[in-house]
């Protein structure tokens, strides 16, 4: 049974930590999780999610967990993604709040702390990072401002910086969530749309030292399709056969309409020349059926989801720290 809110305590968090070939910032991250452990008396899990790193990074996750027994990791057998590597890490863990950090060191771990106050104390459910001042070039920042605006205005999300990782969550707003794709920048919007109170407080932001980025405008448009799954889903998740019942009923109005041109034509006016209207009328009662079966397949398919579930998103090849 969940903890009341006003119960919730910090010794009950688990830190989430998505990471590709990041061997280089690896031990000044886990010296800098040290400090934070010396300095904040909390016994917590960091779980590390090693997404098909080929640099190393593997090696030096299991030379440091061995003086370290608060340090879990997962390693998938291919790159799966930054989504995969959070579901991964959500459904492996088990404190009642749940933390996720960037192995790059731009997120700063002591900011924390002010994240998990406002859900003590029953003021938010989930609390996000804001960078307010990012400390990256233009190649990354401009792809994010462009997908904050979307994003915030499709969802109505009321935050600023959606793809920043740095965030926390009480755990059963994450505990039903099955994510694909990039979805991972949507996991606040999820928690929303169940009732969560959704918040957000400005955090340190730092410039990459060492090792490469791996965003850019190439997932802009990633985010896009997403984005569109996403107002979807959180709309007509339960029943896709009303959205495809609305376009239907949308492309048989207009097509009555041009029908009703054509009838007009030929019964009033007498003229029996042909007309685009003809192929407008066809075409939308034949648009309007094939939107009433993509909704009735559909309707099926999230029947099945329910039932039976989904596949994994990503296979482990091996593991740190959970036992057997």
């Amino acid at each position: 049974m969940t903890e009341a809110p006003s119960t919730l305590r910090p010794s009950s968090l688990s830190i989430i930590i998505p990471l590709r070939d990041e061997a280089d910032n690896l031990r000044p991250l886990l010296a800098e999780l040290d400090a934070f452990r010396a300095s904040h008396p909390w016994p917590l899990e960091v779980i590390v999610v090693d997404d098909g790193s080929r640099d190393g990074s593997w090696g030096v996750i299991r030379d440091e967990a061995a003086s370290r027994p608060w340090l879990k990791a997962i390693r998938f057998r291919a790159n799966r993604g930054q989504t995969a590597a959070m579901t991964a890490g959500i459904e492996n863990s088990s404190g009642q709040l749940v933390a996720f950090l960037d192995a790059d060191l731009q997120n700063d771990p002591n900011d924390i702390p002010r994240l998990i106050a406002p859900i003590e104390s029953d003021q938010a459910d989930v609390v996000c990072g804001w960078r307010r001042r990012r400390r990256d070039h233009a190649g990354r920042t401009l792809p994010s401002i462009i997908a904050n605006w979307l994003i915030r205005k499709a969802l109505r999300l009321p935050i600023h910086d959606v793809g920043c990782t740095l965030k926390v969550f009480r755990r059963e707003y994450l505990e039903a969530v099955n994510l694909l794709g990039e979805m991972h920048r949507f996991l606040a919007a999820y928690a929303q749309s169940q009732g969560a109170r959704v918040i957000e407080i400005e955090v340190n932001h730092r410039p990459r030292e060492r090792g490469r980025s791996k965003y850019g405008f190439s997932r802009v448009g990633k985010v896009l399709i997403d984005l569109l799954t996403v107002v979807m889903l959180s709309s007509y998740g339960s029943s896709p056969a009303y959205l495809f019942g609305k376009i239907a009923a949308l492309l048989f109005a207009f097509g009555t309409v041009a029908f009703g041109i054509v009838a007009w034509r030929v019964l009033v006016l007498e003229r029996y020349e042909t007309t685009p209207m003809v192929f407008v009328w066809l075409l939308s009662y034949i648009s309007a059926l094939i939107a009433l079966m993509s909704g009735l397949l559909a309707e099926i398919n999230i029947r099945v989801l329910y039932q039976v579930g989904v596949r994994k998103s990503y296979e482990i090849r091996e593991s740190i720290g959970f036992g057997s």
